[in-house]
């Protein structure tokens, strides 16, 4: 098994590793060990798109195992460098290299509007 890398910065206050994320799409539920993210298509655009296509008033997108237990990590109080060291715990090598695949997944997630960032309090 690898080792953790360090998430030591010379000035933490800009270390990304130290933000929280916040889930912003409450809106999922988890079966069978699964997050799945849930979308209700109500805009008006989305109904007449909905009539259009045939698309469903409920859509859900489905995360991997990995992408589950990040997005069940993320509480409001669990940091990035603390999601990452639960994860190694869990996945082990699988993982590697964590903090890349975590961060990059995380930006993904916010880029999507799905989750945000906070800078952790304690360190002001």
């Amino acid at each position: 098994m690898s080792k953790l890398p360090s998430s030591e910065a010379k000035d933490d206050s800009d270390n990304f590793l130290l933000y929280i994320p916040i889930i912003k799409h409450d809106l999922y539920e988890v079966r069978k060990g699964s997050v799945y993210l849930i979308f209700i298509h109500d805009k008006p655009l989305e109904k007449a798109l909905r009539w259009l296509v045939k698309k469903p008033y409920k859509s859900d997108v489905g995360l991997d195992s990995m992408g589950s237990e990040v997005w069940l990590l993320i509480d409001g109080k669990n940091n990035i460098h603390d999601i990452g060291k639960m994860l190694f715990v869990k996945f082990g090598d699988k993982c590697d290299p964590i903090y890349d695949r975590l961060i990059l997944y995380l930006k993904y997630l916010n880029k999507k509007g799905w989750i945000s960032f906070k800078k952790d309090e304690k360190l002001n």
